[in-house]
């Protein structure tokens, strides 16, 4: 089977993204697996999904963020806006732009195009200081309030299988310095003042104008339907022990539809980005937790655009898809729903549990390298693809900790696809004292991962 979609632990819900070029380069092998999936009748068309995530509820700090702009990547070209009748500026602008109102008309001219509907009012953007902008991003009360309860949680469940030496609160502190960058965030939209945010100098030229339409889709969706709500939703589905497959599937709808504007208007218009070096601050954090944040935006866009493009898919938002999987391989929407499996039982005291899919099962395979590589990540959506669902627990002591999932597959071939692939994981390089074992019992795949507590 051939695979076009992934998505990855859900953490950092709506934080812009910026196009390093080592996250560039894992997109790019991700677009090319997509190139060459379409040649094949077999082949899943491009279909992101939304998978369950596991511990991963804790793998990037949830924030109250609103959605933002995702990393370029490639997508069919569409024709240029229309020339704007008049001068008379389409949109409400704070601060200044290196774009002439002739400009910005043609941007959201563009948008409306693309996604088939007019803006009800004109859209408002501001410019801001980089301090001002990030200091918009800190978490709230609510969220910083969770972040510290679950921070044992996800450092243990990173340590045990093997994504992070660093300590639970060495983990937090870097994953919220970076969560609140500009090295990560390179715009917002607010839905409940309806503004789109900018900051001064982050990016320029074309990739600047690239995020820019990106959040004026935001702004358009935001006109339409109940965006706060949805950011609501998901700050409730993180707090409250909801599956991570129901919220990747609201973070893939949302931005995938403006990834989907975005990389449209830069194909039309010729935009290279820009990608500079990965920042050193991307260290600081398991790459599992960047690419966690990358994927709703690649594997959003790539559904979006298989089910027909922005002004096509206003229905999602009436019915987003309900599992990680449906989200990354769109035909399975609506017709291919996880099944139920039993826990793992615990053994010591039980720190998280919940669904594990296709998702979390993905990020689990790759998620130890910001450059996979295109064989890793074409065989790894192989086996995720035949993921029937899962169930994991999270347990330990004060000296150890245990990641146990039960996985069932679509039929017998498909589990031994997937026992193959973690068997290759497990034999993976990792720190003293660790243990991973990988055993099916009947229609059941056992996997556990076990590593030394560091506190």
């Amino acid at each position: 089977m051939c695979h076009e979609g992934l998505d990855f632990y859900g953490g950092i819900m709506e934080l812009t993204t910026k196009p390093h070029r080592a996250v560039a380069t894992l997109l790019l092998a991700f677009a090319l697996v997509a190139a060459s999936c379409s040649s094949s009748s077999d082949d899943v068309d491009t279909a992101p999904s939304t998978a369950t995530a596991a511990p991963v509820t804790a793998t990037a700090p949830p924030t109250t963020a609103p959605p933002t702009t995702a990393p370029p990547t490639t997508a069919p070209a569409t024709s240029a806006a229309p020339e704007p009748e008049s001068t008379e500026p389409l949109f409400e602008l704070t601060g200044q732009l290196d774009l002439t109102t002739e400009e910005i008309n043609d941007m959201v001219l563009y948008v409306e195009e693309t996604m088939g509907r007019p803006f009800l009012t004109p859209p408002k953007i501001v410019l801001q200081s980089i301090e001002d902008f990030e200091a918009g991003l800190q978490p709230s009360e609510r969220m910083r309030a969770f972040q510290q309860e679950s921070a044992e949680g996800t450092g243990r469940f990173l340590q045990a299988v093997g994504q992070t030496e660093l300590s639970p609160d060495e983990l937090l502190g870097n994953l919220t310095e970076l969560g609140s960058s500009t090295d990560l965030i390179s715009g917002r939209y607010l839905p409940d003042d309806d503004t789109v945010y900018i900051p001064e100098g982050a990016l320029s030229g074309g990739t600047f104008n690239a995020i820019l339409v990106h959040e004026l889709a935001h702004a358009l969706d935001g006109q339409y339907v109940d965006m706060q709500g949805m950011i609501e939703q998901l700050e409730d589905q993180a707090t409250a022990d909801v599956s991570g497959d129901e919220s990747f599937s609201v973070r893939a709808v949302i931005e995938g539809r403006a990834t989907a504007v975005q990389i449209r208007w830069m194909m039309a218009n010729n935009v290279v980005p820009e990608i500079p070096e990965t920042p050193a601050s991307y260290a600081a954090v398991p790459p599992s937790v960047i690419l966690g944040v990358q994927l709703p935006y690649q594997l959003g866009a790539q559904t979006v655009e298989g089910l027909g493009g922005p002004a096509a898919t206003w229905d999602l938002f009436d019915a987003f898809p309900t599992s990680s999987e449906q989200m990354m391989f769109a035909p399975k929407i609506g017709t291919d729903l996880p099944v139920e499996v039993a826990p793992p039982a615990v053994q010591g005291e039980l720190f998280n549990e919940g669904v594990f899919g296709a998702e979390s099962l993905l990020l689990l395979l790759i998620g130890d390298s910001l450059a996979p590589s295109q064989v890793d990540v074409v065989t790894s959506l192989n086996a995720v693809d035949g993921i029937a669902g899962g169930y994991y627990v999270l347990d330990g002591d004060d000296t150890r900790s245990c990641f146990r999932a039960n996985i069932a597959g679509d039929d017998a071939d498909e589990l031994a696809e997937i026992e193959a692939k973690l068997l290759e994981w497990a034999a993976k390089d990792s720190v003293p004292g660790a243990e991973r074992t990988v055993a099916v019992d009947g229609d059941i795949l056992q996997l556990t991962a076990c590593a030394p507590f560091i506190s």
